[in-house]
Parts: C-alpha cells; sequence; structure tokens
C-alpha cells in the first residue's frame, strides 16, 4: 500500500467540503478513460481524412490514439459506442469489450495504450484500509450500520429503535457537513425524496434505505449518474474500521473522521494497482485466489471468525477495481473464472474468498482479447449462452487504406537496427518500397469485386476517387464496402509477416548494395509465398498479385522519379505549383481572392477554381466536381497538423498530404514526358544525353532518395525496357 499512496490526506469531512463535487475524484473506470480520451483532443487532420474515405461525418479520430493507423473505426466504436453509453448509465456499463482480429492488428498495443493513458491519470482518493482502493463516497453504505450499532448499543426496541436509528443518521449525515453541500433542489436528490414519501432535507435523507441515501447524495452534490454507478458497499476491513470491529478493538473510526488517502495507477511490474492483466489459465492450472483473493496462510489461527485479516484481497478483480482489468486469451479460461467474471459484469461483485462469505463491489473496465475462432467457439457453447449479453464485441481488422498500412510497416521497421543510418551499420530503404508493401498488405485483404480490378479498389478503399476502365462514373466507395465479404480486414498479409520478408532482404544486401528495393522485395516475397503458402489457391492469387497488379503499379511509380529526376528544379517547380495551390484552396475556404505580393487580386472570389480543378483531377486520384470541397477540406486539415506539429506557418511543404503530393508531381510531370527519349536507343548517345543521365542519377540521390546502387539500377531497367517510360 505504502507505494500506492500519495501525501494528499483528508478526513471523510475535508475531503468532501474540499473535492467531493469534483467529478474527477469519484468518477467511474469507464468515465476516467472517456475524459483522459476526449481531454487529448480530436485530430483534425485525421478526422477529416477518415469522414471522407467512410463518407460518414460522425467519425471521429482522437490525438489520444494517433499512433495507431487505419483504425479509426474500430478506436472510434470502443468509444463511441461502448464508453459514452456507458457514462450515460447505459447497458454498456455492465459489458466487457472483446477485442477480435487477426495476428499483427494492433491488439495489444491498443489495450497497452489505454493502459498509458489511467497511468497518466491523477491520483484517485480511496478509504484508508481499503485494499481494492473504495470509492470515498462508498463510506455512506456504512451510515445506516452505524446508526443501528449506537442505537442497538442504547437497549431500543421496534418504534423507538426506528426513530432513533433515523436521528443518529441525520446526525452523521450533518456531522459530515451535507446540510450545506447538497443541493437539496437538485431534480435527482428530490425525486428520490418523492419517491420514497420524505422531504428533500438532510431528515428526508435519514430516512432513506442505504441504496436510496447514497444515490440521493451523489445528486445532490452534483455528480453524473455514471458515479452512482462507481459506489457500493465498502470492503470488509472498511466496515470493521467504522464499526471498531476486530483489529480495531472497539475503537470505531467515525465516518467524518475517517481517513481518505490517494493512490495512483500502476500497471503490472510496478504493484498493479487500478491496472492489472490477466493471462489466459489452463483448467488444470486454475487457481481462483488469482482471481478474487486468498486466504492468509500467514496468520492461520490468529484470527477469529469474520476478522477481514483473514484474507488477502489480492486477486485481480481487487487490484483492477476503479480501473482497467484486462483479460488476454480470456474466452480460453475455464468456467469457474468466466463464473468471477459475470459476477464482476452483471452483479458490480466479486466473492470474497474463504473463509468469509460474501462479496466486494467492483468498479472497473474489462477489456478481453481474442480471436475469432475462440470467440466463435466459446459463444456456440450452449452453457455460455448468458456470457452474449455482457460481451461487447469489437472488429479490430487490419488497416484496409494504402497510407495507413504504410504507416504500419513503417513503424514496425523503425523498430529494428536495419533502420539505423548506413553509415552507422544500417539499410537504405527506396522511397517506393513501403508503398509497394502497403498495397500488397492491403490486396491480400480486400475481398474481390466483379466490378472492379484489385487495384481500383485498393486505391478507392484509400480515399482516391477512381474509376474503372470503360466505366463513365467512378467507383463508389460505399457500394464497394457493402458488397465486400465481412472477413474482409480479418485475414489477409501481417504487417509482422511483412517485417520479416523486408529483414530477411536486408540482412541479405549488407555489403551488396545496403539497400531495400521493391525488386528485391517482389523477388523475395515470391519465395517466401512459394516456401510457406500449402494452399495452391492461395498460392496462385499472391503469385499474381505480384505479377499483375504490384508490377504495374511498381513500374508507374518508379517511371515517374526517372521522368521527374530527368528535370532540374522538378522539386522546386512542384513546390511552387504547390504553394499557388495551397494560395488558391484557401482563397476557397474564405471565399476571397487570391492576393499578389502588392495587395491586388489575381482571381475571383474563391480563387481559380480551373486551377484546382486541374491539379485535383489526375487520373491516379480524379477528384470528382462533387467531392472537391471534401477534398480540399482535408488538405487545410493536413497543413494546419502540419503547422501545429512544426509550430511553423510557413513553409509548408507540398508533401504534407500525399493525395495532392502525387497530383502535383503528375502535374508537373505532364511537361516532361519527353524525356523517355533518352532511354530509345543505348548506341546513339550524345555527350549531352549521357550528362543529362548522370545529372537524373545524382537527382535520384539527393532529391528523390535513392542509394547510389539503387540509382544506377533502376536507371538501367528503364534502359533496358523499352516501354518502362511508356505512359498507360
Amino acid at each position: 500500500m505504502e507505494n500506492t499512496t500519495t501525501s494528499n490526506k483528508f478526513s471523510f469531512r475535508t475531503w468532501l467540503a474540499a473535492r467531493g463535487k469534483d467529478v474527477k475524484e469519484t468518477e467511474s473506470s469507464k468515465s476516467r478513460l472517456l475524459r483522459l480520451i476526449e481531454n487529448s483532443g480530436e485530430n483534425t487532420a485525421a478526422t477529416t481524412r477518415v469522414r471522407r474515405i467512410y463518407g460518414n461525418d460522425s467519425l471521429v479520430s482522437f490525438d489520444a490514439f494517433k499512433m495507431f493507423f487505419g483504425v479509426d473505426r474500430a478506436v472510434y466504436t470502443v468509444v463511441n459506442s461502448f464508453l459514452v453509453p456507458a457514462t450515460m448509465g447505459g447497458e454498456t456499463d455492465k459489458q466487457a469489450v472483446v477485442l477480435i482480429g487477426p495476428p499483427g492488428a494492433g491488439k495489444s498495443d491498443f489495450v497497452t495504450r489505454i493502459k498509458s493513458l489511467y497511468r497518466q491519470a491523477a491520483p484517485i482518493p480511496f478509504l484508508k484500509h481499503s485494499r481494492n482502493h473504495d470509492n470515498p463516497l462508498s463510506l455512506f453504505y456504512m451510515v445506516q450500520f452505524v446508526a443501528e450499532q449506537k442505537a442497538d448499543a442504547e437497549g431500543l426496541m421496534d418504534d423507538a429503535f426506528t426513530a432513533r436509528v433515523t436521528e443518529l443518521k441525520a446526525e452523521i449525515l450533518t456531522e459530515c457537513g451535507l446540510d450545506s453541500l447538497l443541493d437539496f433542489d437538485a431534480t435527482g436528490l428530490k425525486k428520490v425524496c418523492a419517491d420514497a414519501g420524505v422531504s428533500a432535507s438532510i431528515e428526508g435523507l435519514a430516512r432513506l434505505d442505504s441504496d436510496s441515501l447514497v444515490t440521493a447524495v451523489v445528486a445532490g452534490l452534483g455528480l453524473p449518474r455514471s458515479t452512482r454507478a462507481a459506489v457500493g458497499n465498502p470492503e470488509p476491513m472498511v466496515q470493521a474500521a467504522v464499526l471498531g470491529q476486530y483489529g480495531f478493538n472497539k475503537k470505531a473510526v467515525k465516518i467524518a473522521d475517517y481517513p481518505i488517502e490517494y493512490m495512483r495507477f500502476t500497471d503490472d511490474y510496478s504493484g498493479s494497482n487500478g491496472i492489472v492483466d490477466v493471462a489466459e489459465v489452463q483448467p488444470l492450472n486454475f487457481d481462483i485466489g488469482e482471481w478474487i483473493g486468498t486466504e492468509n496462510i500467514g496468520q492461520l489461527g490468529q484470527f477469529s471468525e469474520g476478522d477481514p485479516r483473514s484474507i488477502n484481497l489480492n486477486g485481480a478483480f481487487n487490484k483492477g477495481n476503479r480501473g482497467l482489468v484486462i483479460l488476454t486469451e480470456g474466452l480460453k479460461n475455464p468456467p469457474e473464472a468466466q463464473r468471477v467474471l459475470l459476477e464482476a459484469l452483471q452483479g458490480r461483485r466479486v466473492k470474497l474468498p474463504a473463509p468469509l462469505a460474501g462479496s466486494v463491489f467492483f468498479d472497473g473496465l474489462i477489456i478481453i482479447h481474442s480471436n475469432e475462432g475462440e470467440y466463435d467457439k466459446f459463444i456456440k457453447v450452449r452453457e455460455n449462452e448468458p456470457y452474449c449479453d455482457r460481451f461487447f464485441r469489437i472488429w479490430f481488422p487490419y488497416p484496409l487504406e494504402m497510407s495507413q498500412a504504410r504507416r504500419v510497416i513503417e513503424k514496425f521497421w523503425s523498430g529494428s537496427e536495419f533502420a539505423k543510418a548506413v553509415e552507422k551499420g544500417g539499410v537504405h530503404v527506396d522511397p517506393d518500397v513501403f508503398d509497394y508493401l502497403a498495397r500488397l498488405e492491403v490486396l491480400t485483404r480486400i475481398s474481390a469485386d466483379q466490378s472492379v480490378p484489385l487495384n481500383v479498389k485498393a486505391d478507392a478503399y484509400d480515399g482516391r476517387e477512381q474509376r474503372a476502365r470503360g466505366m463513365g462514373t467512378k467507383v463508389s466507395v460505399q457500394d464497394l464496402r457493402e458488397r465486400a465479404s465481412n472477413r474482409e480486414g480479418l485475414q489477409g498479409q501481417s504487417p509482422r509477416e511483412t517485417n520479416k520478408v523486408m529483414q530477411a532482404v536486408a540482412a541479405n544486401v549488407i555489403g551488396r548494395g545496403n539497400t531495400v528495393t521493391s525488386a528485391l522485395m517482389r523477388d523475395a516475397l515470391r519465395e517466401w509465398y512459394k516456401g510457406t503458402v500449402t494452399d495452391e489457391k492461395r498460392l496462385e492469387f499472391l503469385l499474381g498479385v505480384l505479377r499483375n497488379e504490384l508490377d504495374e503499379v511498381r513500374r508507374r511509380t518508379l517511371s515517374q522519379a526517372v521522368l521527374a529526376s530527368m528535370v532540374e528544379g522538378f522539386q522546386d517547380e512542384a513546390q511552387a505549383t504547390w504553394d499557388k495551390y495551397l494560395d488558391n484552396i484557401m482563397a476557397w475556404s474564405t471565399n476571397q481572392s487570391v492576393k499578389s505580393s502588392t495587395g491586388y487580386s489575381k482571381s475571383s472570389p474563391g480563387g481559380d477554381e480551373s486551377f484546382m480543378r486541374e491539379i485535383e483531377s489526375d487520373p491516379d486520384w480524379g477528384v470528382t466536381s462533387a467531392e472537391a470541397n471534401k477534398f480540399r477540406a482535408e488538405i487545410l486539415a493536413a497543413v494546419n497538423q502540419w503547422i501545429r506539429d512544426n509550430n511553423r506557418t510557413k513553409g509548408v511543404p507540398y508533401t504534407c498530404h500525399t493525395a495532392v503530393q502525387k497530383c502535383l508531381e503528375r502535374f508537373v510531370l505532364k511537361k516532361v514526358r519527353t524525356g523517355a527519349r533518352l532511354f530509345s536507343s543505348t548506341s546513339a548517345r550524345s555527350n549531352e544525353d549521357r550528362a543529362k543521365i548522370n545529372a537524373a542519377k545524382a537527382r535520384l540521390v539527393e532529391k528523390y532518395g535513392f542509394s547510389d546502387w539503387s540509382a544506377d539500377e533502376l536507371l538501367r531497367e528503364a534502359e533496358e525496357n523499352s516501354d518502362f517510360l511508356v505512359e498507360r
């Protein structure tokens, strides 16, 4: 206990006066998490992106989870569909979150982040002596017991006993300062009193039963309904202290004087106070004591029957009270464990370990890790039917947007020594590799649609307005999703698998180019699939993706890089075009004119629409007139995010938004397509042509991120394939 408390100490009376009305002090576990998430703020740029991609203007991306990519909908479901209703008194307050998803989708990282949020919370108050950190408001459950004990000591019977109990309860409530603290006109308080037929006063409250009394006090303090759900009978040690029983030697601690201490949330490695992770337990090894606490073996025979010191409240649900309990692979646990879980959810109680009888109150967020197979197996067992109403299932799929899948791959890669600079022993990665691998992952995760090719569907899912060949109308992303299999995103290539192949390539190129290229990845993936995929149809599909969809996009991407390298100042021209475009969309957003440096208007109000549309209608992105407003709003959000992240208002790079970067580069490339003639013949080059190619190599290295070795390889590939630079 010493390691968890802080120096903040109050009596119950002084704590009520100073902090009793502060919602943060007594909020429920779910309310606390929701507050921490909402206080972190909204990631505006990500919100704008996901709303445009999914066509859902209610989606919100939270800054608290900005380190996760492509799982915005899953996180939003946890927040909006689970936590918000729970804090409003909804049914989810008595449910556990069950996260289901494929390996490497980020479930464990997501839970780790939730742990981190709890650890960032301010210390919370609890009742001294409480081994499960009882909510201070739980003391009001003891008012009835204390009053009855005193009335019994006076030898009163029947009506006199009842009247005296009511009188004593009023005295205790007054000693606690409730006569001046409570708002007796509060709607909730008045309703409780009216329903019981008593006045909204201290005397009226004294006539209420314990449950109604606590409800009225919570309402009178101005606290939300979710706080009421977080208050229950305190654990036996607190009861013994208030009643002067057992180890307290008849020296009862007055309720008004009861000491309040504070504790910080700590995880498994620092005492497990409010945060507990329970690993899967096999039936043969199951020990219910790890869940509900144990008998105090070291003190056998030392305590009388009923003494709370005869037990240790050191079970997972005791230590996780008021915080977070994580059940890793929780559905594999035996029936005895599931029964403890059900009682904690449905009854908000956890059984006391023998030799004591009864239960302790529980308020905690329970998260269960699982996989689809285990969940289906569990639910299909008839004996498990009661759990269906207590589980809030949330699918946690792989990212289906390439831009987000790329960020996941980069995150995995950056965790290895290979990611260091080449001069420090690392390996260089060509600029097209991460996009190449992200497309591969998404193509293996999405379901085929007869109306569009796989690449078109992958691009559409990434927010690009697509038209399949021969189609005059754009592809509807919503229609694609509605027709898709419900398995979409729940299977496919894991980023861990991608990283394994990438690291194998990295190990092979050390001392031989020191560069991972998309060509090397293509060859390595082909061999990997042949050696690991046993299903013939699956193998044929994967090899076809490498040979067809990926090769097509790879050639197009690299041909643009080669052509751009042929133009001196290409990036400067792209940046200048971006600056002009940004000026115009800012004018569009304010319905003003673009101003020259001297203050004269350079366009009509709203910007130069024809210029903006020329950029946005790039064939690879094809933003329609109807979608232009959302696209521009997304770009402005990305610009604002860049400004916040970099604390600068000038020099926003054209690379701050992937979509517009591609559009701008293609726009500039229209002027340089004639560069392809340099590669039409290897025998008739002039000295000037060779100089241009050498300059192109230098730009590929300096401006575009290729290594000397990979730049040579790329130019050689362009030279040896006559149609490499041909527009298709």
